[in-house]
């Protein structure tokens, strides 16, 4: 019983001493959001800019053949992914150049109109130090933060057949590596990209698209048998139908079983 009425008065000292500051604490802030010119200021300046919302571009990969994952590099499949999401990025980093230039403007008007510690006609609440770090906290928390800098960040995971990881590796890829990249995507002859290492991050990132999982699947669809020769062997590969150097996708109904010599004749990619 002692126990408990010693608790209940330590509660009750601590309430006596914490609500009088969180009073006290209201009592300051409805203070500074009312008079400090500040942040009457910096509200004002908020209200004449509009800053571009900009889309994340985060590029994930999941791969569970260890030599595609090896082979293939993070900077590879950017360059695949912005075969079909260029435009997209290309208006990513304008809105973020926008961005950029507004707020340099945003940021020097801050600096040259809002003034600290100044409360019009109103006399300032008795403890000036903690009035002005308050004041400083709800500024700050008032001052827009649009994006300014563009990345892209990308992540190839490592698993095995059944999908537990393994390893990982990943890279942040900025503006200069980007808009060097949609500028040889744009260098075309017909369908082929003019950029022999474009051209061969694609299809490395095209090939890699055939996973184990797949690759067994194809198989047995197939019987384990060659579809041109019609052996069954323990030296099967999987070939595109249509190469992709010829604009050949790997799915499912361009991949065939083909044993290794009639794959090596065909000429196509190997598996």
């Amino acid at each position: 019983m002692e126990l408990i009425i010693l608790l209940l008065i330590t509660i009750a000292i601590f309430l006596g001493i914490l609500i009088p500051i969180i009073c006290v604490q209201k009592k300051y802030k409805r203070f500074v959001l009312k008079n400090s010119l500040a942040i009457k200021k910096i509200v004002e300046i908020n209200s004449k800019y509009y800053f571009n919302n900009i889309e994340k571009f985060n590029l994930y990969h999941v791969y569970d053949n260890v030599n595609y994952f090896n082979v293939i590099t993070c900077y590879d499949y950017l360059v695949y992914q912005l075969v079909f999401i260029q435009k997209k990025v290309n208006r990513a980093l304008v809105d973020t150049l926008q961005n950029r230039k507004a707020y340099r403007t945003y940021s020097n008007e801050i600096k040259e109109s809002c003034v600290w510690n100044e409360y019009g006609d109103v006399k300032p609440l008795a403890n000036k130090k903690w009035l002005s770090k308050l004041e400083q906290s709800l500024f700050k928390k008032k001052i827009l933060a649009p994006q300014i800098v563009f990345s892209i960040y990308v992540k190839l995971i490592l698993t095995n057949i059944n999908g537990v990881h393994q390893y990982s590796k990943s890279e942040i890829f900025f503006p200069e590596d980007i808009k060097y990249i949609l500028v040889k995507l744009n260098q075309r002859r017909g369908s082929f990209f003019s950029d022999n290492k474009i051209w061969d991050s694609i299809c490395r990132v095209e090939r890699g698209k055939v996973s184990n999982r797949m690759r067994f699947s194809i198989y047995k669809r197939d019987n384990y048998r060659c579809q041109i020769c019609g052996r069954s062997t323990n030296y099967l590969e999987i070939d595109h139908i249509i190469p992709i150097s010829k604009g050949g996708k790997s799915t499912y109904d361009n991949l065939q079983t083909l044993c290794r010599r009639c794959n090596k004749e065909k000429g196509s990619d190997l598996y």
